[in-house]
Order: C-alpha cells, then structure tokens, then sequence
C-alpha cells in the first residue's frame, strides 16, 4: 500500500532546496511533541490540587519518560534543521540517532493505519565522529521514505544486519530510481546505496558507527 505523502515529491536533485524528509517527518514530531506538553501539562495539574504532590510523587517515571522523549525530539529537529542549512545541531551527538530517524520515519508512513513496515533488527549506534552528526540518520530515513513512496510501504521487506547495514526486499519490483537514491548518497560522504533489481541496501563505513 503507497503511503498518503500528499503533494511531496521525492524527485530529488543535487540543487534543491525542498527537503522531502522534513515535510514528511515534520507532522509527526509535531504530534510527539504535542502528546508530551500534554503528559507535562497532566503532571503539572496534579501540583495544584490537594494531596497532588503526593501523586506527582508517584508519577516521576511519567516525568523521566516525557523528558527523554522531548530530548530525542529535539534532536530530531535539530537533524531536519541542519540538513537544510542551519546547524542547530552545532557540537551535539547522539549515538541512538540513526535509530531516533528511523522510528520516525517508520511512524510516518504508518500514520493512516493502512500500512505497516516490515522491519528486523535494529538501526546500529552511531559514532560521534561520523560527519556532521545528521547525515547518516538523514539518509537512513530518506532511503526508507524514497523506496516506500515508490513501490509501496507493504511491498517492502527491511532488515538492519549486525554490521550495520539496512537491507531492503521488494515484492513488487523497485519503482524507485537511481537518480533519487544518487541524490541522497551525494549528501553524506561514505554512504553506499546499491539498488539491483528488487533489492537496496544502505551501508556505511564501519569507522562511523559506535561498536
């Protein structure tokens, strides 16, 4: 089943200034960071009835959790900001941010609920000298959107290996073409994205990722 991209087109190019990943991933980390200002808004409430200290007391992994969660959507932004042109990621890494781009992007194509990712293994870690810190999550995320606007989300087979590497199974032939997959390797020194027949695969050197 295709995803509802609406008016988003993945026909990127060396010189455009339209980054499909952010309008894609944008509405999501709107809704995550609105669901948790409502966890924060909850726990707050409670401060301001009688015995609510009490249980805010009991509520504080309610409160680890919303600010773990707002930390990695921070980050996120930071990642889309970054890739199209300002750095707001600046010094900051995270090790997990393949892993956070990822999710997000798996969240967005399954935001209808007529689709879901077929998808093992999990995203590796990511070394904090690899690049400028958003490229490898970027691309990861942009890979997975590309070849799911093209073929369909449910014609696709996705498995992170333990080198790191994602592997990707078309059921349907790959409609995807080579120009957009070029167009997001150009962006990040060192990625490899092979596309042969109903087969993809996203690596990187082994130098960028945490082991």
């Amino acid at each position: 089943m295709r995803p509802r991209f609406g008016v988003v087109s993945f026909a990127m190019n060396s010189t455009s200034t339209s980054d499909p990943v952010a309008k894609v991933l944008l509405p999501v980390l709107v809704h995550e960071v609105n669901n948790t200002t409502q966890l924060l808004v909850g726990l707050r409430a409670l401060l301001d009835i009688p015995g609510g200290e009490a249980l805010f007391a009991e509520r504080t992994d309610d409160l680890a959790r919303a600010s773990q969660r707002m930390d990695e959507l921070g980050f996120a932004l930071a990642v889309l900001a970054t890739a199209n042109g300002s750095n707001m990621l600046l010094a900051r890494r995270d090790e997990r941010a393949i892993r956070i781009l990822w999710q997000l992007a798996i969240q967005s194509l399954e935001r209808s609920g007529e689709a879901q990712v077929a998808v093992s293994g999990e995203p590796p870690l990511m070394a904090s000298s690899a690049l400028n810190g958003w490229q490898l999550p970027w691309s990861a995320a942009a890979v997975l959107l590309v070849a799911s606007e093209a073929a369909g989300v449910d014609a696709w087979r996705w498995r992170w290996d333990e080198g790191g590497r994602l592997i990707g199974r078309c059921a349907s032939g790959n409609g995807a073409s080579e120009t957009m997959f070029a167009a997001i390797a150009e962006r990040v020194p060192g990625v490899s994205i092979t596309h042969e027949n109903d087969a993809l695969t996203w690596s990187v050197p082994d130098s960028m990722l945490r082991r």
